[in-house]
């Protein structure tokens, strides 16, 4: 919505132009608050063994595949087994700061301490970069 106000010199104009803009200032701050609330309540749930574990996607450093299951490793240095495909676990995180670097990894972007040689260190582990997924990384990287 525009609104159009002319300034004629007189304090009545200017205050309501500032009160226009206070308010403005409010509701993009409402706005934004909301966006966040949003992204942090997302969540997904892994099976594992016979129990759902709700997991953050934050607490996710990478994905790991294990034969017929995934590993999870989590902030919490826990390690999480599911029956799921690497995958699956990809079409889940769309959207979501994740990319694919390997055929048996999937790494969370903002966990990754440095890349070097084609290989990810997070945490302790070095995790491999194959030739066929480097160009998709590097264009996610070059886009934050």
């Amino acid at each position: 919505m525009l609104k159009c106000i002319t300034f004629d010199g007189d304090a009545a104009t200017l205050d309501s132009l500032m009160s226009y803009l206070e308010k403005l200032d409010k509701v993009l701050e409402e706005i934004h608050e909301a966006l966040q609330k949003k992204q942090t309540e997302q969540f997904l749930f892994v099976k594992e063994g016979n129990r759902m574990v709700r997991l953050q996607p934050e607490d996710i450093l990478f994905l790991e595949g294990y034969g017929d299951y995934v590993k999870i490793h989590r902030t919490n240095g826990k390690l999480l087994l599911s029956q799921v495909s690497l995958k699956r676990f990809e079409n889940c995180l769309v959207g979501q700061p994740f990319c694919r670097v390997h055929r048996s990894y999937i790494v969370a972007i903002a966990h990754i301490n440095y890349i070097e040689h084609k290989r990810i260190r997070i945490g302790k582990e070095l995790i491999p970069i194959s030739d066929s997924y480097l160009p998709s990384l590097m264009d996610r990287i070059s886009d934050l």
